[in-house]
Parts: C-alpha cells; structure tokens; sequence
C-alpha cells in the first residue's frame, strides 16, 4: 500500500476515535506526498482525486471541531487550484480537462457547507456565478 493511502487510513480511524491532532497530522502528510506525487504526474486523476480527498478531510475534521473559516479555507484549496489550472494557458488541454472535471467535484462540497454555515456575501455571489457557469458548460445529450 502506498504511503499517501496508509495515511489516509490512519487520519480516518484517527478522525473516528476523535484523536484530532493525529488526524490532522496524517490528513496533511498524505496531501503533502499526493501533492508531491501529482505535481510530477498531473495526468493522474487517481492521485488528483486522493489529493483532493486528503484536502476535504482535513476540511471536514476543522468542521466538526467548530472552526468553520479553517473549514472552509480547506474546501477553498483544491478549488482554486483546479480553477487556475484550468484558466492557465500553459497546461496541456488533457490537463485542463481533468481539472475541468475536478472543479465539479470541489464545488459541491463548498456549496454544500455554504447551506450549514454563513458566508461572506461575496463568497455567495461566487458560488452563485460558478454554479452558473458549471450549468452553462453542461453538454446536453438526447
């Protein structure tokens, strides 16, 4: 097993049994080796995604803690991220559609912790503008 997954592994049964700093230990080393990981290999969405995961994770152990501006600083970073990949000229269009896709996944989440806690009306008016643009951008199939 990997030792991105192993760290997964154990930053959630720290998570279960409320052992907040060893979750948060592990949550941050495996996103740092997927990091690592991705960076070399961008074309990997397995990694992309378990990077992504690791990120939420950590969103969610500030959450459940009551620390929601660390929350949600958290649900913010792959999201931005996969935004400027996808607005950067210098990756490559496979790039660009794998972080297209990803900015699917990291959205929801943001959204969905918009609806449990307050957000700046900027943020709202953010989120709103994006929700927007990902309906726009839907192929429809017949």
């Amino acid at each position: 097993m990997p030792q991105w997954q192993d760290l997964l592994h154990q930053g959630n049964d720290n998570f279960h049994n409320k052992q907040w700093k060893q979750a948060e230990y592990c949550y941050k080393e495996a996103a740092f080796h997927l990091d690592s990981l991705w960076s070399a290999n961008p074309k990997n969405v397995e990694l992309l995604m378990a990077w992504i995961c690791a990120i939420h994770n950590l969103s969610s152990l500030f959450e459940v803690q009551d620390k929601a501006e660390l929350s949600l600083q958290y649900l913010k970073i792959p999201h931005e991220r996969m935004l400027s990949i996808y607005q950067c000229n210098e990756y490559c269009e496979d790039t660009k559609l794998i972080a297209q896709n990803a900015l699917k996944i990291t959205f929801m989440p943001i959204l969905m912790f918009s609806k449990r806690h307050p957000v700046c009306d900027t943020c709202t008016q953010s989120l709103a503008a994006f929700q927007s643009e990902i309906a726009l951008n839907q192929q429809i199939i017949h």
